[in-house]
C-alpha cells in the first residue's frame, strides 16, 4: 500500500502526522520509531508533544531512534540532529535516556554502524520510520549517486545537502554524515513520509512518477508495502 494523502496546508499535515504516531503508540505502546529531522517533521513534534500531554499517552515503553547525523559537529551543539531532537522530543517528554537510540557524531567509524543496527534489532526492529523529502530526493543521509548503501553507514554528502538550513550554525564545513541506509528503511513495519518546504518541487515531481532510481532515494519507498505520505498541497495537485 502506497497511501499519498494531499493535506490543506502544513498545519493540516502536521496535525495529521502526529495522530498518526499517536494511534501507533496506542495500538503499540512498546513501539519503535524512527524519527527524522529538520524542518519538515517540527511542527508534527510539537503537535505530538501537546497531544501525549492532553491523553496522557503512555509512553514509557517507547523507543525513539535518531535517523541520522551530521559527522565532525560535537553531539549537543546547534544545529546537530541530536539537539534537535533533544529540544522537540526528548526533553518536552522526559524521556529516560535508554529511551532514545542515538548515533554520535565525532571521532566515528563502522563499529558505530553496528552499534545502532544492534540496539534497533535488539527491540525486533522499526515499527514506523518517519521521514522527510530532501530537496535534492535524499532519505536521511542517503544521498543521490550511481548506487546506494543498503545498510547504515557514513556518507559523503552532496553539495546540497552540505547547504542544509540546520548546518548554518555549524563552524565549519560539514562533509559527512551517519544515516539509517534503505534497508535499514525499507525493513521498518510502516513508513510515515512528510513532504512540504520550498524548493522540492522537483524532488516531489520525481518522487511521484513511482519509478525507481539512485537519483531519488526516496524512490525506493515504492518497494516499500506500507507507505503513507503526506504531502502539502501547495505541493501537489493529483491529475
Amino acid at each position: 500500500m502506497h497511501d499519498i494523502q494531499q493535506c490543506d496546508d502544513y498545519d493540516a499535515l502536521s496535525h495529521r502526522a502526529s495522530d498518526h504516531l499517536i494511534t501507533l503508540i496506542e495500538n503499540k505502546p512498546d513501539a519503535t520509531l524512527c524519527l527524522a529531522t529538520g524542518a519538515t517533521p517540527l511542527l508534527t513534534y510539537r503537535y505530538f508533544v501537546e497531544k501525549v500531554r492532553q491523553r496522557r499517552t503512555d509512553i514509557k515503553h517507547v523507543s525513539f531512534v535518531k535517523l541520522d547525523e551530521w559527522v565532525g559537529l560535537p553531539l549537543l551543539s546547534p544545529g546537530t540532529c541530536e539537539s534537535f531532537l533533544q529540544h522537540n522530543i526528548v526533553q518536552p517528554l522526559g524521556l529516560r535516556d535508554d529511551q532514545l537510540i542515538s548515533f554520535q557524531s565525532e571521532n566515528i567509524d563502522e563499529k558505530e554502524c553496528k552499534r545502532i543496527t544492534d540496539l534497533i534489532a535488539q527491540r525486533g526492529g522499526l515499527d514506523l520510520c518517519l521521514l522527510g523529502l530532501g530537496k535534492n530526493g535524499h532519505l536521511g543521509l542517503n544521498e543521490p549517486g550511481g548506487s546506494l548503501e543498503p545498510f547504515c553507514h557514513i556518507s559523503h554528502l552532496d553539495a546540497q545537502t552540505r547547504r542544509h538550513e540546520m548546518l548554518k550554525t555549524a563552524n565549519h564545513d560539514v562533509k559527512s554524515g551517519i544515516t539509517l541506509g534503505l534497508k535499514d528503511i525499507l525493513n521498518a513495519k510502516e513508513v510515515l513520509l512528510l513532504i512540504a518546504g520550498e524548493g522540492k518541487e522537483a524532488a516531489v515531481a520525481h518522487y511521484l512518477k513511482a519509478s525507481v532510481n539512485t537519483a531519488i532515494p526516496a524512490s525506493f519507498l515504492w518497494l516499500h508495502n506500507h507507505v503513507t505520505c503526506l504531502v502539502d498541497g501547495s505541493l501537489y495537485s493529483p491529475t
